[in-house]
């Protein structure tokens, strides 16, 4: 237990380090020294590669998480795994790679007027989704030999770091976006190589095949885990990523740009609840595994009522803020003000229900959230393609709302009608109430003019408000009693 706690603790750290950097990185600084299209293309090429690169890994992550102690022999070179997951990866990289030179004609055509530099830089597409396939398979084998840290090092921190001192060589005048960029697809390729070197030195890079290994069940349960495996993944990354595909396919790289910064701030309300679905999905396996539905239950109700009022007050202080927030940005980002409140809508829906996909995955019905999964990338790809071409990137806001509102309402049906498990409350009301009580309040605070006072004007009576109704209103006893220590100690 001692080296997982460790562990935890370390890579939460990087990964909560990484997360800070990439808010300064993309919510201050690049805004204002790079050009929205410049943004744009950093976002879009960001999140092309992991769309082909999640594709390419053909579901084998899951292979890793669930079969890899059928595999483990030190001695044996862990029976051959780390090749067929190499090998897997491959296969699907060179599908990936041919798909890719299939449509590329068509995205240059599609592109070279209204988004060149997309045309310009797309040869790099390729060995970075080689590189980002490598390194999601190399981290989540590292991960299951105990090594939750070094992929998280590199790829959350490291990565972010590089992009912190390139964006700095722009604003010093020493790298033009030519050379930024260059150094950008270095720094999310860079992270595979000291996976491998970690590895090696530990003699655990032995890519050695044992064929006599794979019996027939076995290889059958290997490509269904697979078949699962490549659906949610892939799914749930298309779901996170299509938007910025289809805002550049509508619209233009500048728009990407526009939209990436803004929805980078609402994207604040995610933040607590990653934490909480880390330690409480294991909790969960273990009360489904002693058939203690009643523990369930109380998980899932204080979850989504706690992080409902953590994150309407961040929501609160977003809207509260958003003449200062616009304030810092350049000018051109004004036109993203109604993207920021939409899209902060939609995570709030989906943070109500946190906990509601680590119910179901450590259920015996966990392939439901498969096709719930397949549903919500549908939803999301169709509402993209509906909403972008009418509203332009506040319709991309609004797509996201309409899959998040989408999935909270399947995943929170099928929970209620196969287990009885429902987490909302009359409690959730007045949170609600809370939230647009507050709102209020903070909007009618005048403005000086002066960007430190008003941040402080309007947050602190705003942020008071909100705290005393919530605790007068006595709306969460787990807030209550940890707020009530603080006030003591």
């Amino acid at each position: 237990m001692g080296i997982i706690i460790r562990q935890s603790i370390k890579g939460s750290f990087w990964s909560y380090a990484g997360l800070v950097l990439g808010y300064i990185n993309l919510g201050i600084i690049m805004p204002k020294f790079l050009e929205p299209e410049q943004v744009g293309l950093i976002q879009l090429f960001a999140a092309t590669t992991l769309i082909f690169a999640q594709f390419s890994t053909l579901g084998f992550p899951s292979v890793i998480n669930r079969m890899f102690p059928f595999f483990r022999n030190r001695s044996r070179g862990n029976n051959g795994f780390l090749f067929l997951a190499l090998a897997t990866g491959l296969l699907g990289f060179l599908i990936s790679i041919a798909v890719f030179y299939f449509l590329k004609p068509y995205i240059i055509e599609s592109n070279i007027e209204k988004s060149p530099l997309i045309v310009e830089y797309i040869g790099l597409l390729t060995p970075v989704v080689l590189f980002r396939v490598m390194f999601i398979l190399l981290d989540n084998y590292n991960k299951v030999l105990y090594d939750a840290v070094t992929g998280t090092f590199w790829g959350e921190f490291i990565h972010k770091a590089i992009n912190l001192s390139l964006i700095v060589g722009v604003a010093m005048g020493w790298l033009g976006f030519r050379g930024f960029f260059f150094g950008y697809v270095f720094s999310l390729s860079i992270p595979t190589i000291p996976l491998i070197v970690v590895l090696i030195r530990r003699s655990s890079f032995n890519v050695k095949p044992n064929f006599e290994f794979l019996t027939k069940p076995l290889v059958k349960e290997i490509c269904v885990i697979c078949a699962f495996g490549l659906i949610n993944g892939f799914s749930g990354i298309l779901t996170l990523t299509i938007d910025k595909i289809f805002i550049n396919q509508y619209l233009s790289l500048e728009h990407v740009g526009i939209f990436s910064v803004c929805v980078l701030f609402a994207t604040l309300i995610l933040i607590p609840s990653k934490a909480l679905q880390k330690i409480s999905t294991g909790i969960i396996a273990q009360a489904w595994k002693e058939n203690n539905t009643k523990h369930i239950q109380e998980i899932f109700w204080k979850a989504s009522l706690n992080q409902s009022i953590i994150g309407a007050f961040i929501f609160v202080m977003l809207v509260v803020n958003l003449n200062n927030i616009f304030t810092i940005l350049p000018e051109e980002y004004s036109a993203g003000r109604l993207v920021l409140i939409i899209y902060a809508l939609g995570v709030l829906i989906r943070v109500s229900t946190t906990n509601s996909g680590a119910i179901l995955v450590t259920s015996a019905h966990y392939k439901a959230l498969t096709y719930i999964i397949i549903m919500q990338a549908g939803v999301a790809v169709l509402t993209n393609m509906l909403f972008i071409p009418l509203y332009g990137i506040e319709g991309a806001a609004m797509a996201v709302f309409a899959t998040y509102l989408f999935r909270t309402i399947i995943i929170t049906v099928y929970l209620k009608m196969k287990f009885n498990l429902f987490c909302y409350t009359n409690k959730h009301l007045l949170v609600l109430a809370v939230a647009v009580v507050t709102v209020v309040a903070g909007i009618i605070i005048p403005e000086t003019g002066n960007l430190l006072y008003d941040i402080l004007l309007k947050s602190l009576p705003a942020g008071l408000i909100y705290v005393i109704l919530t605790l007068v209103l006595k709306l969460s006893d787990d807030i209550n009693k940890m707020i009530s220590k603080v006030i003591t100690f």
